[in-house]
């Protein structure tokens, strides 16, 4: 498979589009939210181009402690990186840590971003046209 690159989603109108329009998986310890972008979508202007993914990470505001949400935030950006050369191009992703007390570790975030993205790339191979 090709390197998937992909950028940081910045703008608060950004997470709001993806949250509007787009469609959630839910896992165990994980939220994806994901949009499919249209062609010719601009930022500012400037066209997205269609093949990279933007991608951005939340923390659940019930983890308590900027230092438990921020490991969690880690936790999801490690695993995005390991898992995005498998993902298709031009999509929006929000990717939210559920509240679990403790905090999963690496392999169980890991495991259920995988499972997740699993179903987004079976769900898509059928609907993409």
């Amino acid at each position: 498979m090709t390197k998937q690159s992909s950028q940081p989603l910045r703008f608060n109108y950004e997470f709001s589009r993806v949250y509007k329009r787009g469609k959630p998986l839910s896992g165990r310890y994980i939220v994806v939210h994901f949009f499919r972008r249209p062609k010719g979508i601009c930022h500012n202007t400037t066209p997205i181009p269609p093949d990279i993914n933007r991608v951005g990470f939340t923390g659940n505001r019930r983890i308590k402690g900027a230092v438990r949400r921020n490991r969690a935030k880690r936790l999801l950006r490690e695993s995005y990186r390991l898992l995005k050369d498998g993902l298709p191009g031009g999509y929006d992703f929000i990717v939210m840590m559920r509240y679990a007390d403790p905090l999963p570790s690496f392999i169980d975030t890991y495991e259920d971003m995988r499972r997740l993205f699993g179903q987004l790339v079976r769900s898509g191979s059928k609907t993409n046209d």
